[in-house]
């Protein structure tokens, strides 16, 4: 379910509804209410999902979904009795769906449904501030000039957020620092191809910051698309480091400056990373591993194990690679 502190419903619509402006068919109950999205695993009552390129995806959709976007050829892999709207594209039909019911709360509107902010009277509010409708921050907190909180945004007791930030669809615990020019739960850099070309797609996730995060500089954290972006407690970020959608970041866990942390990583406990680490979408990293710095991360690396290079491998290997390739390179080729 959307959380409706940051994610409103424009309209009401059905199965058929949703169908006739994609231009889809419906298998099923057309009259079914659609009132959220969700990812096709956590999918429940009342949601629409999609699935598409393996029939496993299909098979793994969560049977409480109220209907799945699928292609004729993974209709079948459905669980038994679930609605279905068949089309040819179900991202881009689905992205259009939720987008025609469901809306992002904006930072320019009021919302009289959240109420007015709320801060606490020892709250620190610097010149040119922006604080949306339904905003609760917390005892002893700081906020720097011309900082731009969102609708329904949370900010826990005795944060600090740095001039010029941006926070929005996020919960922050307490004892945060979220130094300047960062961008907290902006939209993740998903794209849809359409018949027309790329088109965003939707994000209805949030960012979930736990207590005693320090967050550096120039630093994006994205929302989820459907679940939440989680940075776990105690975690420090240096600066210009980039968070995808979806990534969970265990506890402890250290960045350092330029990390990249592609859609869907999840993150440990305790996991140390050097300066410029990249890491692929839907890659798991063990609790306390450690990445040297420009360390290319392209597969899951196990707990408490060291890797570097490009693609990164285990040290101990990519040590001995780079220095046979720099004792081969000066040697003399034969005449």
């Amino acid at each position: 379910m959307h959380d409706l502190r940051f994610y409103q419903r424009i309209s009401d619509v059905t199965l058929q509804d949703l169908a006739t402006l994609v231009g889809g068919e419906v298998f099923g109950d057309s009259s079914a209410a659609v009132v959220t999205v969700a990812a096709a695993e956590h999918a429940e009552r009342g949601s629409i999902c999609f699935a598409e390129g393996k029939a496993d995806h299909a098979r793994n959709v969560n049977s409480a979904a109220t209907a799945c976007f699928v292609t004729e050829k993974l209709r079948e892999y459905l669980p038994d009795g679930m609605n279905a709207i068949v089309c040819e594209n179900p991202r881009y039909a689905f992205s259009r769906a939720a987008l025609s019911f469901l809306q992002r709360r904006e930072i320019s509107d009021t919302y009289d449904d959240l109420g007015p902010a709320q801060l606490h009277p020892s709250v620190k509010v610097g010149t040119h501030v922006v604080i949306s409708d339904g905003v609760e921050i917390g005892q002893g907190s700081v906020l720097g000039p011309n900082t731009v909180i969102g609708p329904g945004v949370r900010i826990g007791t005795n944060c600090t957020i740095g001039a010029n930030t941006v926070i929005e669809s996020a919960l922050i615990g307490n004892n945060v620092t979220i130094k300047a020019n960062s961008t907290i739960g902006g939209t993740g850099f998903g794209v849809v191809q359409g018949p027309t070309g790329l088109m965003q797609a939707p994000h209805f996730g949030r960012v979930v910051i736990q207590d005693f995060v320090s967050i550096g500089s120039c630093v994006c954290v994205d929302r989820g698309a459907f679940d939440d972006t989680v940075v776990g407690e105690g975690t420090r970020i240096d600066n210009f480091a980039q968070i995808a959608h979806n990534v969970v970041l265990g506890r402890n866990c250290v960045l350092a400056a330029f990390a990249g942390l592609s859609g869907s990583v999840t993150v440990e406990d305790g996991v140390m990373m050097g300066g410029r680490v990249g890491i692929a979408d839907h890659t798991h990293i063990g609790a306390g591993a450690r990445l040297a710095a420009d360390s290319a991360i392209m597969r899951d690396i196990p707990a408490g194990e060291t890797w570097g290079g490009s693609p990164a491998k285990p040290l101990t290997q990519w040590m001995r690679e780079v220095a046979w390739l720099s004792r081969n390179a000066l040697k003399k080729k034969p005449k």
